[in-house]
């Protein structure tokens, strides 16, 4: 093939055209000819359109299009000012204030374009009358039909004769058939090549279930100037994602419209084809997707092509219709497909919701080697459904939004996203990634991608949306990310170990559970990252020319580093030192190998390796790297073998302070990084997990592996009794700043408890996927005498969920040092005393204690004689009493404080200083032995409890003033009960909080 074949209509193949007998058809450039396959048409005439001589018009007649290029470059439908002010949504359009809008002549030709997350919809205008805009049916209906990420005020309005002010702007008069352009400086429309598309499909291959089309290559072949038209209909651009469209006029609601979405053509669109190749083409100045494989379509070759300059995705794999993700017809599937050495670049640029390279519902998709850049949303996006379509649905979404549940897999699975460069993405849009997934995709992987340059926009250089699942992510290298490097929303069963990057935050969100994050690497700037990776990643060397980039002077490796020296503190980490290397221009980072694989990468000559086996021997070996990704030679090897030994806490007995849902304590110590343990949700910080390790150790380190990547305070201790604890590990100055912690010391504390406080969190609460602790044992002791029984416990009920405990001591040859104290046969304290206060206890509930006694090495004695006893009936004396305060603020009135509802509150009035006061009528002398206040906030309170017989003369009843409260509920018992009826409790100080009540209880003597 040579020169440029006009098109008027598609060129269309079908089986018939297909390769026989192992031959193949192959549409290709003639040597040394660079062949045109175009549906555009030149424009010509050009004449002045006014006096002013700076708008130019031609007679086009009868055509419509949405693009026009000059000399190959695209030009601006007329658009006015982004975000103009003055608008106002209505039910059927918007009112304006630009009075100037009234006198458009050609209404019906505008559109308005909204951008929203990761939408830019496009929704034509029915008519302007005064200062109301009515939008065109059903494009405005179904714009609204996604609640929460409806169409917004115009970010642009687009399209007319008067918006056209700007050189470059174009305007299509279709009722005169005139095309008017502004020129840029030194265009000249009598030599300029000025070209509109009018073919939407420049090639199709049509093939079906049965009579596939074959064996057919192009190669060499430039696909240029079509465009698409069916924006500039009533239905316009509603997106659902990634350029899908809503359509339709009768949609209830936006899940009737799920499964419906219609996808963007493309310029060549392929169905049902097999053997299909595309190799060294150029995909250019094209008005919808570049080129798009649709249903059935197996084993294409997609390598070594340029996409540039395309108005809506670059290149789309695969279908998203019923028939797509559960086929009846397994040669329905799509599959096989490899989009290798790619360039993709500046496409989108009309259709900014669209992406890069699109895969939907396929089987065994390799994405490997490309450069995809310049784009306004995501790079790489795999999967589709949402998680929906996936077997059993997705739990997330209720009734699984209305999309039926299938009891079998989708087509999803063997997705390969390896050894891709993306850089410079979300550049408009949001809410989106340098690598997107959807939904399940057993055999699917993320790895040896080099991704930078990732703006704020961007939700993750990697992003793991919505049912995403069985995804491995290894090896990739990624830099210069402003926000975070992963998120997974709703991730599951996801492995993400052995990573690179410059910025160590990521999330896990929205029941993202069974996922694996450890292992990866932080390092401290870009040029640290493994040179083997970002040099790996992109176009392979035979395809660089299609996108060269600036010229490398300096070719010259680093010197190989000195021979590394190891430390073993722990079983499974090393810590590795080595002479530096030296280059002409500097070293900038450190790679490091073991056994012959890559495992870390740092900019200093030390590094710390983790996820090692005790009693294993290693080799490891280091290479340098300079900015300009220059790799040395290797050092020579060392070997480590590791000590014997283990995580002395693995699997062992877990108390705790609290924990949420199914991130139950034990999941901290299963040796399993995909599970966790969690406080109570919504419960304040600190919060704790102890664990037994069964005998007592010299305990010289522990190794924490917290949820997030930093912002968490804590505190290791030890005991030996659960009553006596020595600090191991002091990490509360500041916070944490990787999620593994370790800590050895020289040093030893003795004991066979183990207990890590978390002070702080951020407001994330204590979440830990891993606690190991490491230690050596300690002789036996030769005592095994255990100490005596104690004495049967009394009980004394002091509110009706509170209950003070006192029993006679124990006795032991060496001495009681603690005891266990049992309720209903379940532990819940130890202490020296003997007495103890129990609280949330259950009025009128009956309840049974027993306690042990334990000596210095815990042997344990017989339990103590029951005490039973049944708690005594709520009788608030307060409840529902009539009520005065100092002032109140908004909702939160006084009586709210005694109505027996926890769940509001009085709050005194906004702005006023302390003190502030409430006061309740018990409406006859009362014999008052203890009150219960609940605060509003957990801590930071001083008050004063007082009580009158006549409201005038007051006595204290409890004074709280001289310290803050560190706790929300509160207990003040009298020693005697206190005759009372009316009761006033004053705050003092707040820490700037305002009293703030939620409960004011008031007792008697029981």
């Amino acid at each position: 093939m040579s020169g440029t074949y006009q098109l008027s209509r598609t060129f269309s193949l079908t089986a018939q055209d297909s390769g026989k007998d192992g031959q193949r058809i192959v549409y290709e450039a003639a040597p040394g000819a660079q062949p045109v396959i175009s549906g555009g048409k030149r424009i010509t005439g050009w004449t002045p359109a006014d006096a002013s001589g700076k708008v130019y018009k031609a007679s086009v007649g009868d055509l419509d299009t949405r693009q026009l290029y000059v000399n190959g470059e695209l030009q601006t439908r007329a658009r006015g000012e982004k975000n103009p002010p003055g608008f106002n949504k209505t039910s059927t359009g918007y009112t304006f204030t630009d009075t100037s809008l009234s006198g458009y002549k050609n209404p019906k030709d505008l559109e308005v374009v909204s951008g929203w997350g990761w939408k830019l919809m496009r929704c034509p205008v029915e008519s302007i009358s005064g200062n109301a805009m009515t939008m065109r049916q059903p494009c405005w209906r179904n714009a609204h039909l996604q609640q929460g990420q409806e169409i917004q005020n115009p970010t642009w309005l687009e399209n007319a004769r008067e918006l056209l002010d700007s050189p470059g702007e174009w305007y299509l008069d279709k009722a005169k058939g005139e095309v008017y352009y502004m020129p840029k400086d030194g265009q000249d429309l009598s030599a300029a090549t000025v070209t509109v598309p009018l073919v939407q499909d420049l090639v199709d291959l049509n093939g079906t279930t049965a009579k596939p089309v074959t064996d057919i290559s192009f190669e060499g072949i430039t696909f240029s100037y079509s465009t698409w038209l069916a924006p500039s209909s009533s239905e316009g651009l509603i997106e659902g994602q990634a350029g899908f469209r809503m359509v339709g006029e009768n949609n209830p609601d936006f899940d009737s419209t799920r499964l419906h979405w219609l996808k963007t053509p493309g310029a060549v669109n392929v169905s049902h084809g097999h053997d299909i190749g595309f190799r060294g083409n150029t995909f250019t100045h094209l008005g919808a997707v570049g080129l798009n494989l649709n249903t059935g379509t197996q084993g294409t070759d997609i390598t070594g092509n340029v996409f540039r300059q395309i108005a809506a995705t670059g290149i789309q794999v695969g279908g998203t219709d019923i028939v797509d993700h559960h086929p009846d017809d397994p040669r329905d599937i799509t599959k096989n497909t490899t989009i290798a050495n790619n360039l993709v670049t500046k496409v989108a640029d009309q259709y900014n919701g669209s992406v890069g390279i699109l895969v939907s519902y396929t089987d065994n998709t390799v994405i490997s080697h490309n450069k995809v850049y310049d784009l306004p949303y995501s790079g790489i996006s795999v999967g589709w459904g949402w998680g929906l379509t996936d077997k059993g649905g997705d739990t997330n979404y209720p009734g699984n939004s209305g999309v039926p549940v299938w009891d079998t897999d989708t087509t999803s699975r063997n997705s390969r996203i390896t050894d891709n460069e993306i850089f410079d993405f979300m550049k408009s849009q949001a809410d989106g990634g340098g690598i997107y997934t959807l939904s399940t995709n057993p055999g699917g992987v993320v790895s040896g991608n080099y991704i930078h340059g990732v703006p704020s926009p961007a939700y993750g250089a990697i992003y793991h949306d919505e049912g995403s699942r069985y995804w491995q992510n290894t090896g990739n290298a990624l830099c210069d990310v402003s926000y975070q490097w992963m998120l997974m929303n709703h991730g599951l069963d996801i492995t993400a170990t052995g990573n690179f990057t410059t910025q160590p935050a990521f999330t896990t969100q929205a029941n993202s559970i069974g996922n694996n994050v450890s292992g990866n690497i932080t390092v401290g700037s870009c040029d640290q990252l493994p040179a083997s990776i970002v040099t790996n990643a992109g176009l392979q060397p035979a395809y660089r020319h299609l996108d060269p980039g600036p010229d490398v002077t300096d070719r010259t490796a680093p010197s190989a580093p000195g021979t590394p020296a190891a430390v073993t503190d722990f079983p499974t980490v090393a810590d590795l030192t080595w002479a530096a290397s030296t280059d002409a221009k500097g070293v900038t980072g450190y790679s490091v190998y073991r056994d012959g694989k890559l495992v870390n990468a740092t900019g200093t000559n030390s590094v710390r390796i983790p996820g090692l086996t005790a009693g294993t021997t290693y080799t490891f070996r280091i290479t340098a790297r300079d900015a300009a990704g220059n790799e040395s030679r290797p050092s020579r090897e060392v070997k480590v073998t590791t000590p014997t030994g283990g995580d002395l806490a693995l699997k062992k007995p877990v108390t705790y302070s609290s924990y949420s849902e199914e991130n139950t304590p034990e999941k901290a110590v299963d040796g399993d990084l995909s599970t966790r343990w969690a406080q109570g949700l919504g419960l304040p910080d600190p919060s704790w997990i102890q664990v037994d390790l069964g005998a007592q150790y010299d305990v010289n380190g522990a190794i924490t592996t917290f949820e997030k990547s930093s912002g968490y305070k804590y505190r290791v201790e030890v005991s030996s009794d659960e009553i006596n604890w020595k600090t191991l590990e002091d990490h509360t100055a500041a916070d944490t700043s990787a999620m593994t912690n370790y800590f050895h010391t020289a040093s030893p504390v003795a004991g066979r408890f183990v207990r890590l406080t978390v002070t702080g969190s951020r407001g994330n609460g204590g979440s830990i996927f891993d606690f190991q602790v490491y230690g050596t044992p300690r002789a036996p002791s030769s005592d095994r005498t255990p100490p005596t029984a104690p004495g049967q416990p009394s009980v004394t009920p002091l509110l009706p969920g509170l209950a003070d405990l006192d029993w006679p001591a124990a006795t032991d040859d060496t001495g009681v040092t603690g005891y266990v104290v049992y309720q209903d046969g379940k532990r819940i304290a130890v202490t020296d005393a003997t007495t103890l206060r129990v609280s949330g206890l259950t009025p009128e509930t009956k309840y049974s204690f027993t306690v042990v006694a334990r000596d210095a090495v815990l042997n344990t004695s017989q339990p103590s004689a029951a005490a039973v006893v049944t708690m005594p009936a709520d009788n608030d004396l307060a409840l529902r009493k009539p009520v005065t305060a100092s002032s109140y603020s908004e909702d939160n009135t006084p009586e709210k404080a005694v109505d027996g509802d926890l769940s509001t509150r009085w709050a005194q009035g906004l702005g006023l200083p302390d003190p502030s006061w409430i006061q309740v009528d018990l409406g006859r002398d009362t014999e008052v032995s203890s009150v219960v206040t609940t605060f509003e906030k957990s801590s930071g309170y001083q008050y004063r409890l007082e009580y009158s017989t006549d409201g005038s003369a007051w006595s204290t009843f409890e004074d709280h003033t001289s310290a803050n409260t560190v706790s929300a509920a509160n207990y003040s018992i009298a020693d005697q009960p206190v005759t009372a009826r009316y009761l006033r409790l004053t705050v003092t100080g707040s820490s700037w909080n305002g009293g703030s009540i939620y409960g004011l209880q008031v007792y008697g003597e029981f």
